[in-house]
Order: C-alpha cells, then structure tokens, then sequence
C-alpha cells in the first residue's frame, strides 16, 4: 500500500470532480448508522471514473483498490469499524468486495447513479429559462467567456430566477 504522503500527492482533485447524493438517502436503512453511512459516502468518493490498473491490479469504473487499514485511516473508523460497516453495505448490495493478502477492490455496485452526466446543471437551468423567454442569473455564468457577455450582462436582472428554478425539494 502507498504511505500517507503518496495518498495525499494522488488526491488532487478539482471543483469539477464531484458525485450527486439524493436526498432520499435521508431515508436509506443505514443512514442512522453512522459509521456505514461515513464508509459509504467514502465508497462513493473514492470510486475511479475510469478503468485503470495499479501494481498489476486491474479495477473498473466505479472500484477502487484499497485495504482496511487505510479506510480506517481515512475515515477514522478504527478497523473493526470498517469491516462491520463493509459488511452492512454488502449485505444490503451498495457494494462488492474482493480481497487477497495484499490488497482490497470495492465495487460501488449503483456507481452510475452518483454520476453527474453531461454538462452542470446551472447551465441545464439556464436554457430551460431562455427556453421560456425569462432570463436569469445563471445565465450570466454561461456567458461570460463569450464576447456577448456585455450584452447579456446589461439585459438580464440578477434577480430575475425562472419560476421552475426551484422544487418541492429544493434544487431542480
């Protein structure tokens, strides 16, 4: 396994790297626990995007490679903690996990689900306002590496939001 100073140089991750988490995760069985839920939500931060390999190990989408010890280390459960949590989330079937002597791959068995596909969605609901006639702030966002950006700017009030911008949940 790679030491903490390797693990940390291989965490640079962007704004735009990012998973979606519902809210009716508020309602999943394991919620209330709070080490299968930090394990989880773990799980989903650490799953590749793409398929790779390391030390031989090859992995998928949605796996990563990893031990007991160093999920205990990054999510401060101690290691008994782990192996309980893991085995709640395969039981239930949010993930798979294979292991050898060495090391550990953990499948995020609805991976996909956590994926924003496309482009973000302030620009989703941008043209969903122009769409209307209406224009709003996030429309300003979308063009403002575009040289009709003055035009836009001057047009468009800040404060005028489409009415569909917002759901009973919150977020569109």
């Amino acid at each position: 396994m790679s030491t903490d100073k390797e693990q940390k140089n291989n965490w640079n991750y962007s704004d735009k790297e990012y998973i979606k988490l519902f809210r009716r995760l508020l309602k999943w069985e394991w919620y209330t626990d709070v080490n299968t839920k930090v394990l989880f939500i773990h799980c989903l931060l650490k799953a590749n995007w793409k398929d790779g390999s390391w030390h031989g190990y090859t992995y998928k989408r949605g796996q990563f490679i990893t031990s007991l010890a160093s999920l205990s280390r990054e999510t401060g459960l101690t290691v008994k903690e782990v192996r309980t949590a893991l085995k709640h989330l395969e039981r239930t079937g949010e993930v798979a996990s294979w292991h050898d002597s060495k090391i550990r791959i953990i499948t995020v068995k609805s991976y996909d689900q956590y994926q924003q596909a496309g482009k973000p969605t302030g620009k989703q609901r941008a043209s969903k306002g122009q769409a209307k006639g209406k224009q709003g702030a996030t429309d300003i966002r979308i063009y403002k590496n575009n040289k009709e950006y003055k035009e836009d700017k001057e047009e468009a009030p800040a404060s005028n939001l489409p009415s569909d911008f917002w759901n009973e949940d919150g977020w569109e």
